[in-house]
Formats: C-alpha cells, sequence, structure tokens
C-alpha cells in the first residue's frame, strides 16, 4: 500500500500487474479507485516451476513493451524474477525489486539455498534497487552485485499505522462479550493463517500445558490446517478455552481486548501482526527468527519448536503483575506507516532522478 500511496503523491500514473484470481476482488476494486491503480490481470503461480509462469511472463513481456513506464516495483519471488528478466530483456527500464523475507534464512532447508540463493544474486545484476525489510536480509543482500550504480535499502516492512491502532477506543468488556469471557478472565492471542509456516500448534501444545484456570486462546486466521489444530484442541477438552476464531476484520479490536500476544511462526520477513499486536500495546512473545528479532528483545524470543519453553514463558507472564515489562512501544515507531511512505518516495525520486 505504501508503493501505491507514494505513486500517486509524486503524481505518477500507477498500474498493478497481479493474478486477480488470488485476491479479494471486493478489496481489490476498492483500493484500485481509492488509488486511481490501473489493473492487469496476470497469470502468476507462487510456485516458481509451474508451467503457468510461462504465460504469465508472456503476459508480463506484452504489458511492459505496450506501456511507456519509468520504472517497475517487483514484489514475490515469482513477480521479482519475471518483472527483471522481463524488464532485462526490453531494456531501460529501472527495477525495484522488494524482497519481503528471502527464501534462503539462516536454518532454511539446504534445498532454499541451493535453488533461491543463486536465483536472486544471478537477478540482482538486474536490479536497480533491492529493499530488504529485515535487518538479516539487509547484510545478505549487500553481498550482491547489483546494476551500476545500483544499490540496497533497508525499510521497516510495509508500515502499520501506530497512531491509528494506538489511540483506538475499543470496549473491552463488550468485546470479550462476543466470545462468552469475562473481564477478569486472561485472553492469549494468535493472529496468523492456520498452516505449518505459522506454527500454531505448539502455542496450542503449550496452552494446554500450562492449563491455568480462566484463561483463552484466541487464535484470528484461517488455513489448511484448521482440522488438526481443532482435533487436537478437542482431543484436550479444551474447545471451550481455545478458540479458532476463522478470518476476522476486527482483529485490532480483539487485540486491544486481550492480555498477550503470541506468534510462534517458523519464517517471516517482518511480521505484520507482530507489529500491530506491539502497536496495541500488548506483551508479546514470538520465535527466535529473523524479522522477529528486529521488533523483540531477545527476552521475548523463544525456539519456536520447544513447547515446555513456550508454555512456562506463557505462565509467567499470565500470572505476571509486570506484564508491561514485555511491551515495545518506542521501536514500533520506526516502522510507521509514515515512516515507510517517506522512504518509499525518497527511493521512487531518486530512480526518476537517475533515469
Amino acid at each position: 500500500m505504501s508503493a501505491l500511496q507514494a505513486g500517486n503523491m509524486l503524481g505518477y500514473e500507477v498500474h498493478l500487474a497481479c493474478n486477480m484470481d488470488e485476491i479479494d476482488s471486493v478489496l481489490w476494486q476498492e483500493d484500485c479507485k481509492k488509488y486511481s491503480v490501473i489493473a492487469h490481470h496476470i497469470d502468476f503461480d507462487r510456485n516458481p516451476l509451474a508451467l503457468k509462469n510461462l504465460k504469465a511472463y508472456k503476459q508480463l513481456k506484452l504489458l511492459l513493451k505496450g506501456n511507456k513506464f519509468d520504472f517497475i516495483h517487483c514484489n514475490t519471488p515469482v513477480g521479482g524474477l519475471l518483472g527483471r528478466i522481463c524488464a532485462k530483456q526490453i531494456g531501460n527500464i529501472p527495477v525495484i525489486y522488494q524482497a519481503h523475507g528471502f527464501h534462503f534464512w539462516k536454518g532454511a532447508p539446504i534445498i532454499n539455498w541451493l535453488v533461491y540463493y543463486p536465483v536472486e544474486r544471478l537477478l540482482a545484476h538486474f536490479t536497480d534497487v533491492l529493499i530488504t525489510i529485515n535487518k538479516e536480509d539487509y547484510q545478505r543482500a549487500k553481498t550482491f552485485t547489483l546494476k551500476k550504480s545500483g544499490c540496497v535499502e533497508y525499510m521497516p516492512g510495509v508500515g502499520v499505522d501506530v497512531e491509528k491502532i494506538q489511540t483506538m477506543k475499543v470496549d473491552s468488556a463488550e468485546k470479550r462479550k462476543e466470545f462468552g469471557i469475562s473481564e477478569k478472565a486472561k485472553v492469549i492471542i494468535s493472529v496468523g493463517e492456520l498452516n505449518e509456516n505459522k506454527n500454531h500448534l505448539v502455542a496450542v501444545q503449550a496452552f494446554i500445558k500450562l492449563n491455568i484456570p480462566n484463561t483463552y486462546y484466541l487464535i484470528c486466521g484461517e488455513g489448511p490446517l484448521r482440522h488438526t489444530l481443532q482435533k487436537t484442541i478437542d482431543e484436550n477438552h479444551m474447545h471451550e478455552r481455545i478458540r479458532l476464531l476463522g478470518f476476522r476484520t476486527d482483529v485490532l479490536e480483539i487485540l486491544k481486548s486481550s492480555d498477550l500476544f503470541v506468534f510462534p511462526s517458523k519464517r517471516e520477513g517482518l511480521p505484520v501482526a507482530l507489529m500491530e499486536a506491539i502497536a496495541a500495546g500488548l506483551p508479546c512473545i514470538a520465535s527466535d527468527i529473523r524479522g522477529c528479532q528486529d521488533l523483540l528483545p531477545p527476552q521475548q524470543l523463544l525456539p519456536s519448536a520447544q513447547v515446555d519453553v513456550w508454555a512456562a514463558t506463557m505462565q509467567k507472564l499470565i500470572v505476571s503483575e509486570n506484564m508491561e515489562e514485555f511491551t515495545n512501544n518506542e521501536i514500533i515507531w520506526q516502522c510507521a506507516t509514515k515512516v515507510v511512505q517517506e522512504q518509499m518516495i525518497k527511493i521512487y525520486s531518486e530512480v526518476r532522478a537517475k533515469k
């Protein structure tokens, strides 16, 4: 969103090329209208080896040939791959690539390093600006060779509206009533798709293990592991106290009505869910991984696979009288939407000046 806003503020005509079948059509239409975006459907597939991407390559190349774009801003691994190849073949189109978390990171499977690392090093040669959103990726990207006069930039994610979240008024007691939870209860919350990477099962098992009375665990998100998680919950007779809430449009309200945010993900770039929880003033604990390490101090970072450690830390915080020590309101201002937007405007202006 910061890219669309930056483009508008600089007076650009902004085009969006993406797979329209994989996004919410209503939200897409609203955003396109709000930011005067001209949208193009391209048959991108997230799997870089999918044959469908050959069609996407042809579609994108035709789009670039048919329009005199000042520059291209690529996102996602496949978008970055095809966008930079097409720009190289057509020639004379500056390229910005924003990596929302390289698929190779410290501790990543060796296959990720064998496949993605050499590709990113090669494609860097076709890149004018490489934007990274966490410090580990930034240090890695600085070892790449970019186009002549190219540069690597660090940007703290896509930005969160910190001021809006912090000043948002929520009737916590009323919100809890929706879930049949009293004001005196303790509420733990996680936000994220129910998939293998988000690692909710570890947190569910930890919550079951600690079993503190009058404590609830809410998980906002939908995904392929819903059945697995629900089965674990039901087998342990915890369906009243662990709730899978599915996709929610009121996540911020639920955050501001909770007591502790838990984020056990295995891999992240710079997690928006965690940033929103910090902005909401919640004490947070998260996996000791790239991205989370940029947002939380070491004492709030846990090994992603160790259920006992999660259970012990959750228990310590739930019974603690000083949970405020686990809030991080100052650091989140570095990730504010305005900060990210100003940096994006600066990058766009510099690319235009070099053209």
